[in-house]
């Protein structure tokens, strides 16, 4: 047992391969480092808001694998606003009740998962939501438990009703040189095809820090397309954080590459693809868009 590189809290490491650590962390859960930028974490200058959006982070993505591909954007995470953070909260006392009225006890581990820094700014995130009446807070033997109130039932229904009139569909994926003629002729088409405009932001991966606009428009859409062909950090990044708005998420990987997917992609039922049938992909995509959302309402000019 030694201390995680990330939140300094006990974990776990064993190897899962060359050159791969394999770590369990109370506060950060199930993430895999690359012996290359392990030194590098270790070695980075955090700042304590920097070290709780890094777990907060990995404990929204379990299993995500860090490397030289992403490690920067890890280190250089934007923080969700104090009003986010009660959403994550709020978000994360309805996964923990099995039905209204019923109480939940409160964990070490919402500390990362509401990305705070300390146990006091938790508490300072909790009681601004009773405040808001949205959930009561209740002493036990066990210590403090919290149960959602009708504001708070109310509020979460607001939350997941987000996005739900945007026919903006959101293409995360390598810009490649490669792979233009998939995004421009098949998956941009697709989505024009179930009725949605689809939105790309070219030039995202020669960026440092993760773009506020590509935060903006994934906000902005209704769902998003994401390709992990060449496995690029970026389309991890906007694919989770989609996920974690609760907005719809399609997976597509080209067939030869669909072994190196992170393990915990591998749940989703991933359209793959090969470059002597990409018609047959287009289709399969405008039809898996329809099924699940609908056909949008966008005209193309």
């Amino acid at each position: 047992m030694t201390a995680c590189p990330v939140c300094l809290q006990k974990m776990q490491a064993s190897r899962a391969g060359v050159g791969l650590h394999h770590i369990e962390c109370r506060q950060c859960g199930t993430y895999f480092v690359s012996a290359s930028v392990l030194g590098k974490i270790k070695n980075a200058e955090f700042s304590p808001r920097s070290r709780a959006n890094f777990s907060g982070w990995l404990i929204e993505n379990q299993g995500f694998q860090i490397d030289t591909r992403n490690i920067d954007r890890l280190l250089n995470l934007s923080t969700p606003s104090f009003h986010e953070r009660a959403d994550k909260a709020l978000l994360l006392i309805e996964i923990g009740t099995p039905y209204a009225g019923k109480h939940v006890q409160r964990e070490n581990s919402w500390v990362s998962r509401v990305w705070c820094i300390n146990e006091e700014e938790l508490t300072e995130i909790l009681q601004y939501l009773v405040s808001c009446a949205r959930i009561e807070k209740h002493s036990s033997e066990h210590g403090l438990q919290y149960k959602i109130l009708p504001n708070g039932w109310a509020h979460l229904e607001e939350l997941k009703s987000f996005g739900r009139d945007s026919v903006q569909g959101f293409v995360a994926m390598w810009f490649d040189d490669s792979l233009r003629k998939l995004n421009d002729e098949i998956i941009s088409q697709a989505i024009l095809d179930a009725g949605y405009k689809p939105h790309r932001v070219d030039q995202r991966e020669h960026n440092d820090k993760i773009d506020d606009e590509i935060i903006a428009q994934i906000r902005q859409s209704r769902f998003v397309v994401a390709d992990f062909t060449g496995h690029r950090g970026g389309v991890y990044f906007e694919a989770g954080f989609a996920k974690g708005l609760g907005m719809e998420v399609f997976w597509t990987c080209r067939r030869d590459e669909i072994d190196k997917l992170h393990f915990d992609i591998r749940q989703y039922n991933c359209i793959d693809w090969e470059s002597a049938n990409l018609g047959e992909f287009r289709e399969r995509l405008t039809n898996r868009i329809e099924a699940v959302l609908g056909h949008g309402s966008y005209n193309q000019e």
